[in-house]
């Protein structure tokens, strides 16, 4: 021991006399050396367990009497889980919409909604609403509703107006992305072109297509895909006129369950033995 210690004394001493920059050098490729080390060694342990498998890591081979060296890929199968629809009425309570004389939007919405939930339910369908009833309920509380639900998808209802255009009347669906490009997978773009085709062709309205608003919450902050139905124009007499029509507003629905169960299918949702729809996570 003693050996060693004299031996370490007189390699400080020497590296101590050193220049500076030889010095700094010698430090520089020491700590190299280590990391080139530390490297080699984990580049080797890989190609162990590459070869040996990793012995941390328990396989149960009995039933195909492989070697439990070799390392076996786990298939994972992706859990059903239970078709939630949540349907929003927009505005309530203080929060009246667009409004034209009597004719108040928060209503309008609402009976659509409850329409389109009542038909889904017949159906079979789990419906949720954000609202039932003439209350408020905050933009933020709504997205809540949905996200801890974990839903399936989010339909809000809405009729529009248009201040400085009473001419200006039909039917559009907002969106907004992320898009996705996988086969059964389902986004607000998809969804919102479902809808907006549904309505139309069931309405007759004029067709103001589907338009991407990424600023509004309910369509922002929601993790599933989330449209937002704009029914009609209360500010245009004769959408107007139709709004009132209850024939009318029972198309509306129509179509909007219509497009939730052609989402779904979209989506290979079934219903299990028990007659509750399902849909792979």
């Amino acid at each position: 021991m003693d050996i060693i210690l004299k031996f370490l004394k007189k390699a400080y001493d020497s590296y101590g006399k050193l220049p500076m920059r030889i010095r700094f050098l010698i430090v520089v490729s020491f700590f190299m050396i280590l990391f080139l080390v530390s490297v080699s060694l984990k580049q080797y342990q890989y190609k162990e367990e590459k070869i040996y498998g990793n012995p941390n890591h328990v396989q149960n081979n009995s039933k195909n009497g492989s070697n439990p060296s070799v390392i076996e890929e786990e298939n994972t199968i992706p859990e059903p889980k239970e078709v939630k629809v949540v349907i929003d009425p927009g505005h309530g309570g203080e929060d009246l919409g667009a409004t034209k004389g009597d004719l108040c939007e928060k209503r309008l919405n609402l009976d659509i909604s409850k329409r389109t939930g009542k038909l889904l339910e017949n159906l079979g369908i789990n419906v949720i609403y954000t609202r039932e009833k003439d209350v408020a309920v905050g933009l933020d509380e709504r997205v809540n509703i949905a996200n801890n639900l974990d839903a399936t998808l989010f339909i809000s209802v809405h009729n529009n107006y248009m201040p400085n255009d009473a001419g200006y009347k039909g039917t559009e669906t907002l969106y907004c992305p992320p898009v996705t490009t996988e086969e059964n997978k389902m986004d607000g773009m998809k969804l919102a072109t479902i809808v907006q085709r549904k309505l139309i062709g069931n309405l007759k309205t004029v067709d103001n297509g589907i338009i991407y608003r990424p600023n509004l919450v309910v369509l922002r902050k929601t993790n599933m895909p989330a449209v937002i139905a704009e029914i009609a124009y209360i500010s245009n007499s004769s959408d107007r006129a139709k709004l009132v029509d209850e024939d009318f507003r029972e198309n509306a629905a129509e179509a909007l369950s219509e497009a939730v169960m052609e989402a779904l299918e979209y989506m290979k949702a079934e219903k299990n033995e028990n007659g509750v729809w399902m849909i792979m996570d």
